[in-house]
């Protein structure tokens, strides 16, 4: 490789903005790069990602529950799981998964069909679903949206 001299940068300078530019790689953003699931819970682990496919370029929201070895032995279930962009501000439901296939004994998942990220470039996306856990006739419901989101292409 021969060195060059570019501008007022010199030789040093231009190999400096050249290794900066050969590093930059240019994802939906490092969280969506693969599924990065946000969890919480002790005896029900509840989780929720919005996950990138980057063959296809697509989001999709998705959200599992499990029942904690050790834990309560709880029954669990995932409904109405959606993918949300955020354009400007305001929050728009781009695909929905219901999901009402019952409670299940040890974890259950659920994932919202893909959308074009290039489609909504600059938006951000968020997941939100709800998680349902039960203990003989005794259950809880909650609603949640990770602290995070994820921008498109």
């Amino acid at each position: 490789m021969r060195l060059k001299r570019v501008g007022r940068m010199g030789a040093t300078g231009g190999l400096v903005a050249a290794a900066l530019a050969t590093s930059i790689v240019i994802t939906p953003s490092s969280a969506s790069a693969a599924d990065s699931w946000q969890c919480y819970g002790k005896q029900v682990k509840r989780c929720a990602t919005v996950s990138w496919d980057n063959a296809s370029k697509t989001f999709r929201a998705k959200a599992k529950i499990t029942d904690v070895a050790g834990g309560g032995n709880y029954q669990v279930k995932v409904t109405n799981v959606k993918l949300e962009r955020y354009p400007a501000g305001k929050r728009v439901t781009m695909r929905t998964t219901k999901d009402y296939d019952g409670w299940h004994s040890t974890g259950d998942s659920a994932a919202t069909s893909a959308i074009d990220a290039c489609k909504y470039p600059h938006d951000s996306y968020k997941v939100v679903a709800t998680f349902s856990w039960k203990k003989g006739s005794a259950s809880e419901n909650k609603t949640w949206r990770p602290d995070m989101s994820w921008v498109g292409c």
